[in-house]
């Protein structure tokens, strides 16, 4: 079904960020925390967030979020690409993936009113087909059978972030 992205979609940005740990490249993500007015609270995503009236670009936008949420500095995150933009139609957000790698690993500040917890998996943990799994998910009050999602620590990472995973995976290969 073919649809037009609302004139009120919210403008957001991500980051997927790469980190060095023992020779391998890790992705970072996070676990967002239980809030009942968030429409993604309980879930796996990217740092990232709305585009605010000082963020000069979408870039800057990821970047900024990053740092409020887990405290990586923008100065010390390379970018070196972006991925296809997605619509997020149950939160009406269309949302800018940018890529981008730290030279060394550092620690992460999170803030506990935007992340639960921080998770880095392997990169190539995702290259993995044992790890792609389907569930039944019951959002918002809607049963959804046959969820196709990532197993990452026994979290289930799906929807918007799992298909941009998917497209940084197919352009790593």
């Amino acid at each position: 079904m073919y649809y037009q992205i609302p004139k009120t979609a919210r403008l957001a940005a991500v980051l997927a960020l790469l980190v060095p740990v023992n020779d391998e490249w890790k992705i970072v993500l996070i676990k967002r925390p239980s809030h009942p007015r968030d429409l993604h609270a309980g879930q796996i995503s990217f740092p990232g967030g709305g585009l605010e009236g000082q963020d000069e670009s979408f870039e800057e936008c990821a970047l900024r979020e990053t740092y409020e949420e887990i405290g990586i500095a923008q100065e010390e995150v390379q970018i070196i690409g972006s991925l296809t933009k997605l619509y997020v139609y149950a939160s009406n957000n269309l949302v800018f993936p940018f890529v981008g790698y730290l030279e060394r690993e550092l620690p992460f500040i999170k803030d506990p009113a935007e992340v639960d917890r921080v998770i880095t998996t392997p990169l190539s943990h995702f290259k993995n087909k044992s790890i792609i799994k389907t569930t039944e998910l019951k959002v918002r009050g809607y049963r959804l059978p046959s969820v196709p999602y990532y197993d990452i620590e026994g979290e289930i990472l799906w929807g918007a972030t799992a298909m941009m995973i998917s497209e940084l995976i197919y352009l790593w290969t």
